[in-house]
C-alpha cells in the first residue's frame, strides 16, 4: 500500500521519541463534525461517539459546546509584517466577540526576534484592545515555535474545564526559535492546546494569496517526521502545529480576509465537541493515536487532534 505525504508523517510522527517529555493525566479533545455537504453537525451527544486510544474503547465525557475559553493571539512583528499589522489593527473589537466569547478571556503576545506579552490574559479585553491598536514592525526574525512554546505555557496554567486556545497570525515558516517543531507540538498537546494560524505571504505583493496546505499538498521532502522537517528548515511550521493539534489553517491577503478567516475560526470554536477523558499513565512513553467516530454516520467527517503524549515535553536550551 502506498502512503501519501499526510500518512506518512503521521506514521513518523507516531514513531518518533521526542527527547523531553513528561506526563499528562487529562486528555481533552475538541471535535468538529461535518455532514457529507461540509456543514457542521450540531445536537450530538455523549451516546453518538466512539473515541478509541490506542485502538482501546475509552469513557468520557462530554463538554458543553461553547464552554469558556482562554484564548492567546500571537501576532508576527517582524520588518516583514508592516501590511499585516495594517490590516490587523482594525479587527481589534472583533476577537473578544468572535472568538473568546461572552466568558472567555483574552491575551496577546507578539513575536519577531524576540516574544513579548503586550496584553495579560482577562476577560475585560480592554487592554487587549489597546495592545492590539498599538502593535508595531520589532525586529528581522519571526520565532513563532518559541511563541507556541510561550503561549501553551500560559495556557497551561489556566483553570481546568477551559478550552485553551491559540491563534497564530503570521508567516507559515518559523525563522530563528530556540524551540524545535516537535517540542512546540508535543508541548501544545500535552497542555490540550489547539491552534489556529492565520498566515500571509511576504513575496511578491503586500500578499500572495496562498491556499492553507493540507497532507496532500504539502509539496514539502518527507525525511523522518517532524524533527527531519523542523532541521531542515523546510517545515510549513503553521500547518503542522495546526495538523498536530486539532486546528487547522487560514490565509488572508486583504482586510477583509482576515476578517472572514477569524470569523471562521469563532464560528468553529463555539460549535465544537469536547470529550474529554484520562490517560493511561501504565503506558507512560509513548505517543498514543486517537480514533473518534460518530455511530451509523460514516459519512461524517471528524477533525481532531490524531494523538497525545501521555508524557509532558519541556523544550531544552530556552
Amino acid at each position: 500500500m502506498t502512503l501519501n505525504r499526510r500518512e506518512w508523517l503521521a506514521a513518523a510522527l507516531l514513531q518518533q521519541q521526542p527527547t523531553f517529555r513528561a506526563s499528562a493525566q487529562i486528555v481533552v479533545v475538541p471535535v468538529t463534525v461535518t455532514n457529507s455537504k461540509g456543514r457542521r453537525v450540531a445536537g450530538l451527544t455523549a451516546a453518538d461517539f466512539l473515541l478509541s486510544d490506542n485502538g482501546q474503547p475509552r469513557e468520557f465525557t462530554l463538554e458543553d459546546i461553547g464552554g469558556p475559553v482562554s484564548l492567546l493571539l500571537a501576532v508576527e512583528t517582524a520588518s516583514t509584517s508592516a501590511a499585516a499589522l495594517d490590516k490587523l489593527r482594525r479587527t481589534s473589537g472583533l476577537f473578544q466577540p468572535l472568538l473568546a466569547g461572552h466568558d472567555g478571556e483574552i491575551g496577546l503576545l507578539s513575536y519577531a526576534d524576540e516574544v513579548r506579552v503586550l496584553a495579560e490574559l482577562q476577560r475585560d479585553s480592554a487592554a487587549f484592545d489597546s495592545a492590539l491598536k498599538g502593535i508595531s514592525v520589532s525586529g528581522g526574525q519571526g520565532k513563532q515555535l518559541d511563541a507556541i512554546v510561550k503561549a501553551v505555557e500560559i495556557l497551561k496554567a489556566r483553570p481546568g474545564g477551559r478550552r485553551r486556545i491559540l491563534v497564530i497570525v503570521g508567516e507559515s515558516k518559523d525563522l530563528g526559535s530556540k524551540a524545535k517543531l516537535d517540542q512546540a507540538v508535543g508541548m501544545a498537546q500535552q497542555a490540550n492546546v489547539t491552534i489556529y494560524p492565520v498566515t500571509y505571504s511576504r513575496t511578491a505583493t503586500p500578499f500572495t494569496s496562498r491556499e492553507p496546505l493540507t497532507g496532500n499538498s504539502m509539496g514539502l521532502d518527507i525525511l523522518g517526521g517532524l524533527r527531519e522537517l523542523g532541521r531542515l528548515g523546510q517545515a510549513n511550521t503553521a500547518a503542522e502545529v495546526a495538523r498536530f493539534t486539532g486546528g487547522w489553517t487560514n490565509s488572508f491577503t486583504k482586510a477583509k480576509g482576515l476578517e472572514d478567516a477569524l470569523q471562521r475560526v469563532g464560528d468553529e470554536l463555539h460549535l465544537q465537541y469536547v470529550l474529554e477523558f484520562k490517560s493511561d499513565l501504565a503506558q507512560a512513553g509513548e505517543y498514543r493515536k486517537l480514533t473518534i467516530l460518530v455511530k451509523n454516520h460514516p459519512e461524517y467527517t471528524l477533525r481532531h487532534r490524531p494523538g497525545y503524549w501521555i508524557e509532558t515535553m519541556e523544550p531544552a536550551g530556552l
